[in-house]
């Protein structure tokens, strides 16, 4: 049996991605910034809980230490937590990198040293982080095949630094944070492939947009269901073809430009 942690997944997709993954068979790690919500939810459908708060530091380490002591290891990890705040400002920029962007590499950091051999990683991310919505200069920079993680965080910084200066727009970044923040959530997907194809590990790291759903996100007027939106991410963290792919952006299972 694979243990599979998802994060962010007391409702909507998040929750249907954990019951589609026990449907097949997976131990389900449900992972809630809200306890009360999170264990509710597990003792419902069956799933082991542990509170996650993927915005703090302190949080994630003892998440990780606490599934490592009790399964040694993680097979599937769905990088689902997010949030999409109202306005634009310094302090919604802040607080939707934080659990956008670093908190999804922070629980990838923290669990990577105990990934199944042939773990799948699957980032939850959306069209709208796709590099059109940058500067050419930033498009590029993004786009680097020699990118690394320190690189893309002094990027991620360096959007906090201009819109605190107001000069963002001229730099050539949009005024989205929830933008910004797909669009470093994809590049980090493309470094953790490289990271582990050069190692010549089996792991694959995908990130799938799952279109638009209807969720408290989504909104009621979105075009797909919760379960339709599912589907993909859990088809992504069960790829188990001979070779199947890595570094990868795909929505209803088509690749997608980054």
């Amino acid at each position: 049996m694979r243990i599979a942690v998802v994060t962010g997944a007391n409702r909507g997709l998040g929750l249907e991605v954990c019951r589609q993954l026990a449907q097949r068979d997976h131990h389900v790690i449900l992972t809630a910034r809200n306890a009360e919500a999170g264990q509710h939810m597990a003792t419902k459908y069956g799933f082991e809980f542990r509170p996650l708060d993927v915005s703090d530091v302190e949080s994630v380490n003892n998440f990780a230490e606490r599934v490592q002591d009790k399964h040694g290891r993680v097979d599937i990890l769905v990088n689902n937590a997010g949030v999409a705040l109202d306005g634009f400002d310094l302090r919604v920029v802040r607080d939707t990198l934080a659990v956008n962007y670093y908190g999804a590499v922070r629980v990838t950091e923290a669990l990577k040293p105990f990934l199944g051999t042939d773990a799948r990683i699957v980032n939850v991310s959306s069209g709208m982080g796709e590099l059109a919505c940058l500067g050419l200069e930033l498009r590029e920079r993004f786009s680097d095949p020699d990118l690394t993680l320190d690189d893309l965080n002094k990027l991620m910084l360096k959007f906090e630094e201009d819109v605190a200066f107001e000069s963002h727009v001229m730099k050539g970044w949009p005024s989205s944070a929830y933008r910004v923040s797909k669009v470093g959530l994809n590049a980090y997907t493309r470094i953790l492939a490289r990271e582990f194809e050069a190692s010549e590990s089996p792991i694959r790291v995908n990130a799938v947009c799952p279109g638009s759903v209807r969720t408290d996100m989504g909104g009621t007027s979105a075009d797909k269901s919760v379960k339709e939106g599912a589907e993909g991410i859990v088809w992504a963290a069960e790829l188990d073809k001979k070779e199947p792919p890595t570094g990868q952006f795909f929505r209803d299972r088509q690749s997608l430009k980054w």
